[in-house]
């Protein structure tokens, strides 16, 4: 009986063991999920891509100056009986010449530049008639006679083509503007447009106490030239007015003798555009916008030079050296220079 009993503990012990190893088998064996069960899958990595070096810019050629460039290092010689004088290129302000540029002088009748500027912002109707008055007669100008009636059109063309202080007077006066308010205009102008030198005290430049330099005068005409009114009284070698109470008209030239070839020059007639300046505090100013052939614009100013003739001569002449000594970029060999 002891016996049996050994032989069944034995057997019972064997067969867990058995079990065991069994189920320690069947649990290491995997099954494929069913079509219904539910599937996870880590995200995939896309190909590796060899990424090139980027392809380097490519190289731009070097900007060059659009400014007018100095074929050679030698200075204007002639002489000069002007206080001072000053040369620009118009399109890009460059300097070409530079003498006393920035000295204080009186201006003259070159003011009516700004007058007629401050004309330009006002509503004028320059259709309208207006009667002159005696008290806007100078006694030097023969232009208008007080009585006579005009159109404000004709008095523009008097006061820029003919320099007519009286027809600047009838026209300040006629602006709708206090004169002390047209004159403040006139300075208030002069700052907008950064020309620091020019003060004003009256429109029509009689007062020696209106004044500025030869490089802001050139600045001013530059302005002033981007109004076409402007720019065809100053290109006008003559014109008549029509006094409307009188028969006959009258004829008027222009002061600036390079445009009616009263001093001989190379440039044409359509070229030129100026004011002129006098009294005896200035000595004789001059103020030009010049073209050579290959329109190529530059702004010459003179001012206190010794005669009437020679404002015009010496501007004439700087004209021709600024286009003999410099280059265009258009022209040939500018980008020899530019180098």
């Amino acid at each position: 009986m002891l016996m049996t009993q050994k032989v069944f503990d034995f057997l019972s012990s064997f067969g867990l063991m058995i079990l065991g190893v069994v189920l320690l088998f069947v649990g290491t064996i995997s099954f494929a999920p069913t079509p219904t069960e539910c599937q996870y899958f880590f995200p995939k990595s896309n190909p590796r891509v060899v990424i090139a070096a980027e392809t380097p810019p490519a190289v731009l050629p070097e900007s060059k100056p659009a400014v007018p460039l100095a074929v050679n290092a030698s200075n204007y010689s002639a002489t000069m009986t002007a206080f001072s004088a000053f040369v620009m290129d118009e399109k890009t302000n460059t300097v070409l010449f530079d003498e006393n540029a920035d000295d204080i002088r009186p201006l003259a009748s070159i003011s009516k530049l700004m007058s007629a500027l401050v004309l330009m912002d006002l509503p004028m109707k320059w259709t309208a008639t207006t009667t002159v008055l005696e008290t806007d007669c100078d006694s030097s100008d023969h232009h208008l006679a007080p009585g006579e009636i005009y159109t404000l059109n004709d008095l523009f063309s008097a006061a820029l083509v003919g320099s007519s202080n009286s027809a600047v007077r009838v026209l300040a006066r006629v602006s709708g503007l206090p004169a002390e308010e047209f004159v403040a205009r006139m300075n208030a102008k002069a700052g907008n447009l950064n020309l620091k030198s020019l003060k004003y005290f009256e429109p029509t430049g009689l007062d020696s106490d209106n004044v500025g330099s030869a490089r802001d005068i050139a600045k001013l005409l530059k302005e002033a030239l981007r109004f076409d009114k402007i720019a065809q009284a100053l290109n006008t070698g003559e014109c008549y007015l029509h006094p409307l109470n009188a028969s006959k008209a009258k004829r008027v030239w222009s002061t600036n003798w390079l445009l009616t070839k009263w001093v001989p020059n190379k440039f044409d007639a359509e070229d030129i555009c100026g004011k002129t300046g006098f009294i005896n505090d200035s000595r004789y100013n001059f103020v030009v916008r010049i073209a050579d052939a290959d329109e190529h614009k530059i702004i010459v100013a003179i001012f206190g030079a010794a005669t009437n003739e020679t404002r015009f001569s010496e501007a004439r002449d700087l004209a021709e050296w600024a286009f003999d000594k410099y280059l265009w970029p258009d022209e040939d060999g500018y980008d020899d220079l530019a180098r």
